[in-house]
C-alpha cells in the first residue's frame, strides 16, 4: 500500500506540473479520414470535437471539467472512436459515471507516447461508477492507473494483464468499494470470470479466450467476425486491406493508407512513401521555396542533451535523439516491464557523456549492452569527486558493455566503483580496468560484494549426453582431479520459441533443476534424468563446489533435444452443429508437437439408437422431456500448453446454436475405463451410410488445417468425432467429442393414406411414417375433431389416441357425426408433436344398400312368421276367452328429440358404453 501511495503522490505532482504543457498541444481534426490530432478537452465544447474521430494521433486528455453534471453526458457518445496512438487521461471530470458511455468502441491504446510509464490514467473521478470500456482489447505500451475512484465498481474484475500484459497496473483497492455487490457471470472459472459490468464480459484479443475474427481484423463484432473494430494490417477508407493501394502513402503510426493531400491536411508531409510529422534520426527537415517539405541527411546534426535521469518509460523515450550528453547520465529504474527493450531502442545512440555515469537499483537490467554506441566518459564532474563510472545495487546485472565498447571506450578522468552486484562476476568488471588511467582500489571493487551469488569460475568438464527415449537421458562426465569436490548437474527446459541465450551466469538454482552427483576421484559421474518432456529442448551444465575454498565453478552450457515420440492429441476446442446436416469441428495443437504434425485422422460415426431403448419407456404416458440445446455445441478453452484457442460465440455458434456455453478444460482421459489413457483404440471405421446420410466416415486431413466441416449428417442425431494428430511415424490417441445436429423443420411429418368412418362413429385410418425424422419416432398421436365449419377447427379441442411407434393403422370409436377432420402427429426426440395436414372424412352411406337386402329378406321371414303366428293365435283365441293385457314399454335407449339441449354439440362423449349398447339393441 505504501508503494501505491508513493506512486499516486508522484502522479499528483506530475499532473499539476505538466498540466499547462498538456493543454497547450494543438487540437486539429481532419474529418474526411476520421483521423484527429492529439486532443486536450477541458470543456464540453472541446469534448464535442471528438464527434467524427475514428483514431487520435497522439494523446487524449479529458481533464479538469469540474462544473459538469451527470445530465451533461447522458446523450454524449462517441461511437466512432476506435484507437488512440498515444495515452489516455481522465482526470477530475465530474458527473461522468462510465468511460464506456463516452467511448463504447475504443479498442486499442497504442501508447506510442506514454505519461511516465502509463497509457491509461483514470484518476480522481469522484462520480465514476465503472470504467466500462468493454471493447478495449489491447494497450500496446504503457501501464494502467485507476485510482481515487470511490464509487467505481468492476475495477478489479477486469483482467488488465490480458490488456496490458507487460506493464504496471495501479488499481483502487477492492476494500474501498463495499457498495459493489454484483458479480461477473461470464464463466464458472474464477480466472476467466472477468467483466466490465453486469452486462458486458471481457473480450480478448489473444490467448485461450481470444475470439475468432477475420484475419484482416483487430477485434470484430461478436455477431459478425467479418465486421472489424480495427484493422490488423492496413486501413484504406475505413476498410481493411492487405496492403495500401499504389496511389496512397502509409501513416506509419497506425498503418492508414492516405493520399498526399490527406497527409498534408493532417500537418504532415510525404517522405519515403510514408506520411510523417517529424524527420527520423540523422535527418533534418528541409522546406523548399514552393512550400513543399522533405527530410535530408544531416551532417553534424547530432543532438546535445543536458543531464539525463532515466526513471520511467517517458524519460527513456525522451532520450531517443540524444547523442551527446552535456552532464551526467543516471539510470534508476525500479520496475518497468520490458525496460531492456526500451533502453536498447532509445539509448543506443548515446556516444559521449561529459561528466559521469551512475547506474543503480534497477532490478530489470541484466546487461549494459543498451549503451552500444558509448565512446567517451569525460569525468569533468565526478561522482563523489572520484568516480566516472558507478554501478551498485544491481541484483540481476550479469554482463556489462558490448565487446566493442569495452575494448574502445575512453575515460577522461576518474575511476570506477562497483558494489552490491551479486551476480556480476569480477572477471566481467576486470575487463574494464585497462580503460581507466586511475586504477580502482580493492575497496572500489569489493570482491565480497560482487559476484558472490553466481558461478563466476569456469569448470572444464567433458559432458556426454545419451538420449534414451522421449523422456529420459543419461549424463556422464569424468571427475576433476581435485579431491573433496561436490558436483551438481543443473538443467532447464528451454521455453518454446525462446530466443534468449542461456549463458553460464544464468545457470542458477533458482531457475534450473539441480541434481547432486556422488563422484569419486578419477571416476565417472553418472546421472539419469527420467522426467523430461518429449519433443523439447534443454540446456544443462555441471557445477562444482570446493568447501575448503568456498569456490564455485560451472561448465559451459550443453544443449540437447528429446525425440518426439507419440504426440499428444490435438485439443477439440469447438464441435458445433451449423445446421441439421452440417457440423463444424475446430481444434488446436499441443505447442510442443505442432511443428512435427504432418496430418490428422478424423473419424465420424453415428451413435446408434436401438429399438429396445425406445421401447423401454411408454412415451404415451411419460411427459415429453425438454430439448437440451447444449448438446448442439461443445466449446472448451484449451489448457495452457496448447495453442491459442477460440471462444467462438460468434459466427456459426451464435447464429445457429442456442444456449451454447464455453467450459473450462479439465484434464481427464476421454476413455474412462479402468485402463485409463492406455486403452487400445479401435481402428478407423470403413465409410458407410444409410439413405443419403453418413453412418461412419474416416478422413485424412492436411496438417495446414485446424478446422473441418462435415456434411450429409442425419438431423437431430448424435455423432461421435475422433481426432488424431499424426507425425511421420505415429499418431496420437484420439481426442473425442459428441455433438448433436440441429433439428430439421421439415421432418417428423406423418402422412394419412387411408381414412373412413361409418354411421356408428367407428373411424378407421392408416398412415405412412415420416420420410425424414429428427431421430427415431417415439409415438404417434391421432387427433379427431367433428367438423361442421372448417374455420372453427382451430377453436376445438380434439380427441386424441396415442399408439406405439411401430403401429401405422388404428380403428377408433367416437361420437356419431356426419363429418370428421383427422390428422396424425408424431413424437420424436426433437418435437413433442409434429403433425401432418388435417384430412376431412365424411361418413360413408354405402352400408344402406347392403342392409336393404338384409331388411328385405328379414321382412319376408317376418311376414311368414307373422302369418303362421297369426293362425296359431287365432286358433288359441278360439280356445281361450281371456284377452291379454298389452303394456306400453318405454325404450330408454331412444334418443330424445331435444338431445342437443342437454349435450353440447362439440363435447366429448362422457359414457360411450351406454350408447354402444343402444346401437346393439337397435
Amino acid at each position: 500500500m505504501a508503494a501505491a501511495q508513493a506512486v499516486i503522490l508522484w502522479f499528483i505532482l506530475a499532473c499539476y506540473s505538466d498540466a499547462q504543457t498538456l493543454f497547450e498541444r494543438t487540437e486539429e481534426a481532419y474529418n474526411t479520414t476520421g483521423i484527429c490530432q492529439r486532443m486536450a478537452c477541458n470543456t464540453l465544447e472541446k469534448l464535442k470535437q471528438l464527434e467524427n474521430c475514428v483514431v487520435i494521433l497522439g494523446d487524449l486528455q479529458i481533464t479538469l471539467m469540474e462544473r459538469t453534471e451527470k445530465k451533461d453526458f447522458e446523450k454524449m457518445i462517441f461511437k466512432n472512436l476506435r484507437e488512440v496512438t498515444g495515452f489516455v487521461i481522465f482526470y477530475r471530470v465530474k458527473g461522468l459515471e462510465s468511460l464506456g458511455q463516452l467511448f463504447p468502441n475504443l479498442a486499442r491504446i497504442r501508447g506510442d507516447q506514454v505519461f511516465n510509464d502509463f497509457s491509461l490514467i483514470v484518476y480522481d473521478m469522484e462520480h465514476l461508477k465503472e470504467v466500462g470500456l468493454y471493447n478495449l482489447l489491447k494497450i500496446d505500451r504503457g501501464g494502467v492507473i485507476v485510482w481515487l475512484v470511490p464509487l467505481a465498481c468492476f475495477v478489479t474484475t477486469v483482467n488488465w494483464k490480458a490488456i496490458a500484459p507487460m506493464a504496471r497496473r495501479v488499481l483502487s483497492p477492492s476494500e474501498g468499494t463495499m457498495h459493489c455487490t454484483s458479480n461477473c457471470r461470464c464463466t464458472n472459472e474464477m480466472d476467466t470470470n472477468k467483466c466490465w459490468n453486469t452486462r458486458k464480459c471481457q473480450r480478448y484479443y489473444e490467448g485461450p479466450e481470444a475470439e475468432r475474427c477475420n484475419e484482416q481484423c483487430f477485434g470484430c463484432r461478436i455477431a459478425n467476425p467479418n465486421q472489424c473494430l480495427l484493422c490488423r494490417h492496413y486501413t484504406y477508407k475505413h476498410e481493411c486491406v492487405a496492403k495500401c493501394p499504389d496511389d496512397t502513402i502509409v501513416l506509419p503510426v497506425n498503418k492508414y493508407c492516405l493520399s498526399v493531400k490527406e497527409c498534408e491536411g493532417l500537418g504532415g508531409w510525404q517522405w519515403n512513401n510514408t506520411c510523417i510529422f517529424e524527420c527520423p534520426i540523422d535527418f533534418a527537415k528541409h522546406t523548399f521555396s514552393n512550400g513543399s517539405i522533405t527530410c535530408v541527411l544531416c551532417v553534424n546534426c547530432n543532438v546535445i542533451c543536458k543531464s539525463l535521469l532515466i526513471q520511467s518509460t517517458s524519460s527513456i523515450e525522451a532520450a531517443k535523439r540524444c547523442v551527446y550528453i552535456n552532464g551526467s547520465l543516471r539510470i534508476h529504474i525500479r520496475s518497468v516491464p520490458e525496460a531492456m527493450e526500451e533502453l536498447r531502442a532509445f539509448l543506443s545512440r548515446i556516444q559521449n557523456v561529459t561528466d559521469y555515469i551512475e547506474i543503480h537499483g534497477s532490478v530489470i537490467i541484466t546487461s549494459l549492452d543498451f549503451l552500444s554506441s558509448l565512446k567517451y566518459i569525460g569525468g569533468q564532474k565526478l561522482y563523489n569527486n572520484k568516480y566516472s563510472l558507478v554501478v551498485h545495487d544491481m541484483v540481476n546485472l550479469q554482463t556489462l558493455f558490448t565487446t566493442n565498447v569495452t575494448n574502445n571506450i575512453i575515460i577522461g578522468n576518474g575511476t570506477m566503483n562497483f558494489y552490491r552486484n551479486p551476480v556480476l562476476c569480477l572477471n566481467e568488471i576486470d575487463k574494464l580496468v585497462p580503460r581507466f588511467r586511475d586504477k580502482p582500489s580493492e575497496w572500489d571493487v569489493a570482491k565480497d560484494t560482487n559476484g558472490y551469488s553466481g558461478g563466476c569460475a569456469f569448470a572444464s568438464v567433458n559432458l556426454n549426453v545419451t538420449i534414451l527415449n522421449e523422456t529420459s537421458v543419461t549424463i556422464s562426465f569424468p571427475s576433476l582431479e581435485e579431491p573433496d569436490v561436490h558436483y551438481s548437474v543443473l538443467y532447464i527446459h528451454l521455453p518454446l520459441g525462446s530466443k534468449k541465450i542461456f549463458v553460464p551466469e544464468t545457470c542458477s538454482e533458482s531457475e534450473w533443476h539441480a541434481i547432486n552427483v556422488d563422484v569419486k576421484p578419477r571416476k565417472y559421474g553418472l546421472v539419469n534424468i527420467t522426467t523430461l518432456h518429449p519433443g523439447s529442448k534443454y540446456a544443462l551444465c555441471v557445477e562444482t563446489y570446493e568447501p575448503k575454498r568456498n569456490y564455485i565453478a560451472r561448465s559451459t552450457i550443453y544443449n540437447f533435444s528429446t525425440p518426439v515420440g507419440k504426440p499428444e492429441p490435438s485439443f477439440i476446442s469447438e464441435l458445433v452443429a451449423k445446421n441439421e446436416e452440417v457440423v463444424v469441428i475446430r481444434w488446436v495443437d499441443h505447442l510442443v508437437y505442432k511443428p512435427h504434425i504432418v496430418r490428422y485422422e478424423l473419424d465420424v460415426s453415428i451413435i446408434d439408437i436401438h429399438p429396445k431403448d425406445v421401447d423401454s419407456r411408454d412415451h404415451c404416458k411419460d411427459n415429453f422431456e425438454e430439448i437440451d440445446d447444449f448438446r448442439h455445441a461443445v466449446v472448451y478453452r484449451p489448457p495452457a500448453e496448447y495453442e491459442r484457442g477460440c471462444e467462438s460465440m460468434c459466427g456459426v455458434l451464435s447464429s445457429s446454436t442456442k444456449g451454447a456455453l464455453v467450459e473450462n478444460y479439465f484434464d481427464v482421459c476421454s476413455d474412462l475405463s479402468d485402463l485409463g489413457c492406455n486403452v487400445e483404440e479401435s481402428p478407423p471405421p470403413a465409410n458407410s451410410s444409410f439413405g443419403k446420410y453418413v453412418k461412419t466416415l474416416s478422413l485424412n486431413v492436411s496438417a495446414t488445417k485446424t478446422d473441418y466441416q462435415i456434411g450429409e449428417l442425419a438431423p437431430f442425431r448424435d455423432y461421435r468425432f475422433r481426432l488424431r494428430a499424426c507425425t511421420h511415424d505415429t499418431c496420437s490417441r484420439s481426442a473425442k467429442g459428441v455433438v448433436r445436429t440441429l433439428r430439421s423443420e421439415y421432418a417428423d411429418i406423418p402422412t394419412v393414406v387411408y381414412a373412413i368412418a361409418n354411421e356408428f362413429g367407428y373411424i378407421s385410418l392408416s398412415w405412412r411414417p415420416p420420410d425424414l425424422v429428427n431421430g427415431p419416432v417415439l409415438a404417434y398421436i391421432i387427433e379427431v375433431i367433428p367438423s361442421i365449419k372448417v374455420n372453427e377447427i382451430a377453436h376445438l379441442v380434439p380427441r386424441t389416441w396415442c399408439v406405439r411407434p411401430d403401429q401405422s393403422s388404428i380403428i377408433v370409436k367416437y361420437l356419431v357425426y356426419k363429418k370428421y377432420v383427422i390428422r396424425v402427429c408424431s413424437t420424436t426426440l426433437a418435437s413433442e408433436r409434429a403433425c401432418g395436414e388435417y384430412v376431412s372424412v365424411v361418413v360413408s352411406t354405402e352400408y344402406v344398400k347392403n342392409w336393404a337386402w338384409v331388411a328385405l329378406v328379414f321382412g319376408l321371414l317376418l311376414f311368414t312368421a307373422s302369418v303362421v303366428a297369426g293362425r296359431y293365435w287365432k286358433r288359441k283365441k278360439r280356445v281361450d276367452d281371456m284377452i291379454p293385457l298389452v303394456e306400453n314399454v318405454y325404450n330408454e335407449c331412444t334418443t330424445p328429440s331435444v338431445m342437443s339441449e342437454f349435450i353440447p354439440f362439440y363435447s366429448v362423449l362422457v359414457n360411450e358404453n351406454t350408447f354402444e349398447e343402444c346401437h346393439l339393441i337397435r
